[in-house]
């Protein structure tokens, strides 16, 4: 049986070779650094959970991951605009599911390798391999379309989910706290103006501590990037490209780790059953990919003023995940705008 390669033990990569190592073929799985997930350091993130109707468990199973990482549902939280009047939000299924970053047992990262390894895939670390040579290319980002920068602490605080819209912290993103059993993480995410993130992580640090009297307890320091954009085809010549080696990110708000995990189960479904790479990951992804791209294209398009209107018609609804879930998914506005969308993005990326 033919020896599957791959550059990346990312999720994307990782997710390719379980799925592959399933299905007999032998793995390896060529890794640059000393060790998974390098770029993250104990962070929080959250796996979103409204753009379908699929529990992100129910997703796991299906695609062979097991949940043997810290994977907690978050149904409520809060957010601030930039007049900062605390708005509720509140979901009937988990608004996300939250998961640590990095190389530390529980770690998402850490637990994946702990998976391909128990099924025989061969991880080489501090070894690389070009695209030509590799079969799968999970190499991640390579472009900063997005840069998020922030700290872990340790707090004493309750658990919480916190996001503030304001460009004064983070323009046209969004800053975060998120906090499980008095560990945290604080983060501002920018999608413009990136030389002055360190200007910015002090505001909205300054602003946390003033809207939730935060304490900060053995402060870590981490930064991070990623990048999308939309391509007629990830397949070069026999070489399949996954997560955001392909550009498969939300254009949006950055929520990539769902894509990640959906294009690793399918380049490896594309191998195990002969069927074609481009169709699978279309037919899956394409909808929503090109949408993230309308809401970005509208969302820059938006003022502060404009951020807590938006808050406001949010915490309205009852359940705010049918709401997001519309707006994350194709409609007739957001085909119409995406040619818009896509040229202004791209061009502005160049």
């Amino acid at each position: 049986m033919k020896k599957i390669k791959i550059a990346g033990a990312g999720i994307a990569g990782l997710t390719t070779a379980i799925n592959l190592a399933k299905k007999g073929y032998k793995v390896e799985v060529y890794e640059k650094n000393s060790d998974v997930g390098l770029r993250h350091h104990g962070d929080f993130q959250g796996i979103e959970n409204w753009s379908s109707k699929e529990d992100v468990r129910a997703l796991l199973k299906k695609i062979n991951i097991k949940i043997n990482f810290l994977c907690k549902p978050y149904f409520s939280g809060a957010l601030y605009g930039p007049i900062f009047n605390k708005k509720s939000i509140k979901s009937k299924k988990p608004l996300f599911y939250l998961v640590q970053r990095g190389n530390q047992k529980n770690c998402l990262d850490y637990c994946l390798k702990k998976q391909a390894l128990d099924l025989g895939v061969n991880i080489l670390f501090k070894k690389r391999i070009d695209n030509q040579t590799a079969t799968i290319v999970a190499t991640g980002p390579k472009i900063p379309h997005i840069i998020a920068v922030g700290y872990t602490f340790k707090t004493d605080l309750d658990d919480m989910a916190v996001g503030i819209f304001d460009d004064t912290l983070a323009p046209k993103g969004y800053a975060y706290l998120l906090v499980n059993k008095r560990k945290a993480t604080l983060a501002t995410v920018l999608f413009k103006d990136f030389k002055n993130q360190k200007n910015y992580l002090d505001k909205t640090i300054s602003k946390f501590k003033k809207i939730l009297n935060l304490k900060m307890k053995k402060k870590k320091k981490f930064a991070g990037y990623g990048n999308w954009y939309t391509k007629n085809t990830t397949m070069k010549k026999d070489k399949l490209y996954v997560g955001e080696a392909a550009g498969f990110q939300d254009a949006l708000w950055g929520f990539g780790m769902k894509y990640a995990f959906i294009s690793g189960y399918l380049a490896a479904k594309s191998i195990t059953e002969n069927k074609n790479y481009n169709y699978l990951w279309k037919k899956e992804l394409l909808g929503k990919l090109k949408t993230s791209l309308s809401n970005r294209f509208l969302y820059e398009l938006m003022d502060n003023k404009r951020y807590n209107f938006i808050i406001s018609k949010m915490t309205v609804k009852k359940d705010i995940t049918a709401f997001l879930r519309k707006n994350y998914n194709p409609s007739i506005t957001k085909k119409i705008v995406y040619p818009l969308a896509k040229n202004f993005l791209m061009n502005r990326s160049k």
